[in-house]
């Protein structure tokens, strides 16, 4: 199974990927990769990103199955461009394009560096205005996490307060660093396209086929800029 994996909720990442399910767990062989670092200019980034990636001789010419792509929280505008990227691209290719949220994709690429398989990661990144996005999760089998509770928007402190957690992960973590005081801290800061690829795969295979995974964003909090709802008397 081909499918290109869409990440823009820290930077721009962009894989193209063959997928294996197996019994323990899904083997994935990176065709063609690209990534922007920044968290900026996603817009700009992911069109050519794309078509980079899509070029590649492994990839060119040959049919794609899907698309998955992350659908936050994270930072609007980012988000946003990942989410027209990925619609557009599985239009043009008669492709469902299917939903992961981005936390859940950092935690699967946590837990896979935990021996314990009932270990508990905290998961934060940046949610800017100095906050964090928050959730607590555990592996579910060897693809798919189980979120133990709600993201939710939380100051470093409350975040650094949340208990029966064994580590953390993400960008929140490096920004903040009270809240992995006395925890183990791990990789990655930001979401994982590939990480997010075997978690889309193994919640298809437990929906049966036909299945599709919601692609809506998951924002959390309203847009930075506001549109006025209303006329605004000039006198």
């Amino acid at each position: 199974m081909r499918i290109v994996s869409i990440d823009s909720s820290l930077g721009s990442r962009l894989l193209v990927v063959d997928a294996d399910p197996g019994d323990r767990g899904t083997a994935l062989s990176v065709l063609s990769s690209a990534e922007q670092a920044g968290s900026r200019r996603h817009a700009e980034s992911l069109g050519v990103m794309l078509a980079e990636a899509l070029s590649a001789p492994e990839v060119a010419g040959r049919r794609l199955d899907a698309v998955v792509v992350a659908t936050g929280p994270a930072p609007f505008t980012g988000l946003r461009a990942g989410l027209v990227t990925a619609r557009v691209l599985g239009r043009a290719r008669g492709v469902p394009v299917h939903g992961v949220p981005s936390l859940d994709a950092v935690a699967r690429a946590a837990l896979d560096q935990l021996a314990d398989r009932a270990a508990t990661v905290l998961v934060v990144t940046d949610a800017r205005r100095r906050e964090v996005y928050a959730a607590r999760y555990r592996a579910r089998g060897a693809d798919d996490v189980e979120r133990l509770d709600e993201p939710v928007v939380l100051a470093p402190g409350a975040a650094a307060e949340l208990d029966g957690v064994d580590a953390v992960a993400g960008s929140g973590a490096v920004l903040y660093p009270q809240i992995a005081a006395g925890r183990r801290s791990l990789a990655p800061v930001s979401g994982d396209a590939r990480a997010q690829c075997r978690i889309a795969l193994a919640r298809l295979a437990a929906a049966g086929a036909g299945a599709t995974l919601p692609d809506e964003p998951l924002y959390l909090r309203h847009a930075d800029v506001q549109v006025p709802s209303g006329r605004r008397r000039v006198r």
